[in-house]
């Protein structure tokens, strides 16, 4: 919601509301002159009696009105502000670098979209509607007291103190309970989505009575937190109620004195009483709007936390690069500072090569790729394509050179058509029926009753993961671009598979420059250059039998798999 309809809104809400409480306010005054008009039991004043009761009626349909517009404006701008807040979130999570994903959980990111944002809605509705709103009615009925009997409104003001002072201890201990309860929600979204995503695992192991144990102990921690959070919250209503029954007793005392000393009229004792009620509703409401507004308060503090996270950072300068020469100059980097995992790296990778990657498990094959892409940025050194400095140019630029098929083929819920033009969503049919042709699922798609107009359903459960890869591939394909990354993206595959699309990569990797991350040697042995990581560091580099005849590490993990 645009910023000028916002504050639109939000004046109109806040008229409403102002005139809202002159309609609530106004109408003891005119029920006390009908009190007045009756006192006696053979002095009643019909014709005075009917007339203040006709305006009391008025204010009260006037006052429902008012309020249901004061609901129905409010709930527009919570609803607007709090949808924008969402938009700004996913814009920044996606423009984060790749290392806060990595390092941050997907299920309590989760929770601060849905979870975190609704608290914030809740909270925002009873700011304007009930906060700014008893403002206005302790304000004005606080006028009508004065204009009644000053002494009367002096005791009733002079014990609001002690209900703002319960209400502010109430609030300050209740908003850290709520963080709180909000971090240890978003642990749960957490937990549940990665038992959820990893089932099978938890069967095979007989881990299910260990997932429920923690799930409960997470849960009565949350039950407790909420719990604790409710109970101070709610300390502060019985407290309030006990002052506004103290002052509605002095009240009486001065009262009775004011009509037998000066003068002061039944009625007006009436409207005083119901202006004193409505002076104190709000602070003794002021618990449970509180309690809400610190919650979505602490839940508007955990999305800041992310909207405060840095950006990836980005060079803006557009820049085409053809993909020819790559090279990698004394290049070092760490994912924690201090604990260098890439050092020293030094290699250049001449056009159309086909670069295989290999090494154990953490000796920085993928993240050698990640640093290709510039998903993490170097700590020092150069990665340059066709002598052009990565660090010069835009990200865009860069990845518009490079396309990609992972390990574990992502699909999104959509048609095949909407996934394999994903990266190039102006391509003609043709080109992706050509790349679909190339990437061998052409035959498999057509064979589908709607064929390319297939949707594919959530998590891609409906096609094959061998398909799903092939689709992946046809995707990456359809990009065109001059620098082809696969990593391990066979490794998950049957070997039938497996070795239907590695004859697949043959052809598709003949009119580019490739880097595969390769976890089978087998499949690295027609390789232009084979570069060994161990440790970070790359320690040998050629072809198979160049580093078979140094029978180093790569000859001793070539033998371990034969």
């Amino acid at each position: 919601m645009k910023k000028t309809k916002v504050y639109l809104l939000l004046s109109i809400t806040i008229i409403c509301s102002l005139l809202a409480a002159i309609t609530l306010v106004l109408t003891p005054f005119y029920l006390g002159k009908a009190i007045d008009f009756m006192i006696g039991k053979d002095n009643v004043d019909m014709v005075g009696v009917v007339e203040m009761l006709k305006i009391a009626l008025m204010l009260y349909g006037a006052n429902f009105i008012l309020t249901w517009l004061v609901s129905l404006f409010a709930n527009q701008v919570s609803v607007g502000v709090v949808g924008s807040l969402r938009e700004k979130l996913f814009a920044h999570i996606n423009k984060l670098p790749v290392g806060y994903l990595d390092t941050h959980s997907h299920g309590d990111i989760q929770s601060r979209f849905a979870m975190d944002s609704e608290l914030i809605l809740d909270g925002m509705y009873q700011l304007i509607t009930q906060l700014i709103g008893g403002i206005f009615v302790v304000v004005i009925s606080a006028y009508f007291m004065f204009s009644i009997n000053v002494m009367m409104t002096v005791i009733v003001i002079a014990l609001v103190p002690l209900m703002y002072i319960t209400s502010r201890l109430v609030a300050k201990h209740s908003l850290q309970l709520y963080k709180k309860q909000q971090a240890i929600a978003g642990e749960i979204s957490g937990t549940v989505n990665e038992y959820f995503a990893n089932n099978t695992l938890l069967l095979a192991y007989n881990h299910q009575e260990d997932a429920i144990a923690k799930f409960e102990a997470l849960n009565a921690e949350l039950n407790d937190v909420g719990e604790r959070a409710q109970f101070i919250s709610a300390i502060t209503n019985p407290t309030t109620r006990v002052v506004n029954n103290i002052s509605y007793l002095l009240i009486g005392l001065v009262g009775a004195f004011a009509v037998r000393e000066w003068g002061l009229t039944v009625g007006l004792l009436t409207s005083f009483i119901s202006y004193s009620m409505m002076f104190s509703k709000p602070f003794n409401e002021f618990s449970a709007v509180v309690a809400q507004v610190m919650a979505g308060r602490a839940s508007l503090e955990r999305i800041n936390a992310i909207l405060e996270e840095p950006l990836e950072s980005n060079n803006d300068h557009e820049q085409k690069l053809d993909g020819k020469v790559v090279s990698f100059e004394d290049v070092q980097f760490s994912y924690v500072e201090g604990k260098p995992l890439i050092k020293n790296l030094s290699l250049d990778i001449k056009p159309l090569s086909k670069v295989a990657i290999v090494g154990p498990t953490g000796a920085g094959k993928s993240t050698l790729i990640n640093l290709l892409m510039r998903f993490y940025d170097i700590d020092s050194g150069s990665i340059k394509i066709d002598g052009v400095d990565l660090q010069s140019v835009s990200k865009q630029s860069i990845r518009d050179t490079m396309g990609i098929v992972l390990q574990d083929p992502w699909l999104f819920e959509g048609t095949i058509r909407d996934n394999i033009k994903y990266g190039k969503v102006d391509a003609s049919d043709e080109a992706m029926f050509e790349v679909s042709k190339q990437a061998g699922c052409h035959d498999y798609i057509m064979s589908l009753d709607k064929q390319y107009d297939t949707m594919i359903a959530l998590e891609s459960k409906n096609i094959s993961l061998g398909q799903r890869q092939m689709i992946t591939i046809a995707r990456a394909l359809l990009v065109d671009a001059p620098i082809i990354i696969l990593d391990e993206a066979t490794s998950s595959l049957d070997v039938v598979t497996e070795q239907h699309i590695q004859s697949v990569f043959v052809k598709i990797m003949e009119k580019r420059t490739s880097f595969f991350v390769a976890h089978r040697l087998s499949t690295v042995i027609d390789s232009d250059v084979i570069l060994v990581m161990k440790d970070g560091q790359l320690i040998e580099q050629g072809n198979h039998e160049e580093l078979m005849a140094q029978e180093g590490f790569y000859h001793k993990l070539y033998m371990s798999q034969f």
